[in-house]
């Protein structure tokens, strides 16, 4: 190993306890975005935000899925690179997406950069190269949400933009709901490469189809919300999510078990000898009958 490769895995390992320490505030963070209106709104039932059940639940979701990522990269978080792709890619979006809206979102652009600052290997951040092959179920489940969620995105984006006196509007409901979206789709895509960390993103991204889903057959009428067929639809897919990546965790395995050895010239030579000495033995049974 050359002296230039042992000071870069040296810095690496040198950045990780720092790393650890703000995976852990964001996560504490993420966990308070997510309980912050939710328990308001579900637990304590407050008057003022029934209305807007399905769009707090929306957040938590968001805040789930982030928060995920972010405890998921507080344990050995050079072995995760796709979650540290998708936290800044997520970042990147919201920032963009909700900024014409309100110029605060910007403020996602400060995680990421104290994300990809801190990250131990800032290289791994940028490689899109994957070692194995696509895995084709998940990304076949992932364009079948896609077909039916791009027309809600394009719809919840329009009432963003048109809704000046739109409480929803107002409230940056209609543009969260469809990053969310957006969001589900882009990890979905990226866990179809099976690349490190993909496992993790895999259930994170099942259980906020079937929370979403449950949340949807709670309150089926409310203003956004996907109505009851389509909540027990998102379970599904959130279960078949994880249901084929434990297929594809077990078709990887008998990839990796190495074939059985070819026997060799000594057990062939023993097999034919065993059949000669078997078939003496049933000539000579058959002469005494």
């Amino acid at each position: 190993m050359s002296a230039l490769q042992t000071n870069q895995i040296a810095r690496r390992l040198k950045g990780i306890p720092l790393f650890g320490v703000l995976t852990w505030v964001l996560t504490i963070v993420m966990l308070f975005v997510g309980l912050f209106e939710f328990i308001p709104a579900w637990i304590l039932r407050v008057p003022a935000d029934q209305p807007h059940l399905w769009h707090i639940a929306e957040l938590s979701a968001i805040a789930v899925l982030l928060g995920g990522c972010m405890l998921g990269m507080t344990r050995k978080p050079l072995e995760k690179p796709l979650l540290a792709q998708f936290i800044v890619l997520s970042t990147v979006i919201l920032a963009i997406g909700i900024a014409p809206f309100f110029i605060g979102a910007i403020g996602f652009l400060l995680i990421t950069f104290l994300f990809v600052a801190a990250y131990p290997d800032r290289a791994a951040l940028r490689r899109v190269r994957r070692d194995g092959r696509l895995s084709s179920p998940l990304l076949t489940i992932t364009v079948i949400f896609a077909i039916f969620l791009d027309p809600v995105i394009h719809q919840e984006i329009y009432y963003q933009i048109i809704g000046i006196n739109d409480i929803h509007a107002m409230l940056l409901h209609w543009i969260g709901s469809a990053l969310l979206m957006i969001l589900l789709l882009l990890a979905g895509v990226m866990i179809s490469t099976r690349r490190p960390g993909w496992q993790w993103l895999t259930v994170l991204i099942g259980l906020t189809y079937c929370f979403l889903g449950v949340i949807a057959m709670i309150v089926p009428d409310y203003a956004g919300s996907w109505a009851q067929w389509c909540g027990l639809m998102a379970i599904f897919g959130g279960a078949l999510y994880i249901f084929v990546m434990f297929v594809e965790i077990e078709r990887g395995k008998l990839r990796a078990s190495p074939p059985p050895p070819a026997p060799s010239i000594a057990d062939e030579l023993y097999q034919v000898q065993q059949q000669r000495q078997l078939a003496r033995t049933h000539e000579s049974e058959l002469v005494e009958l």
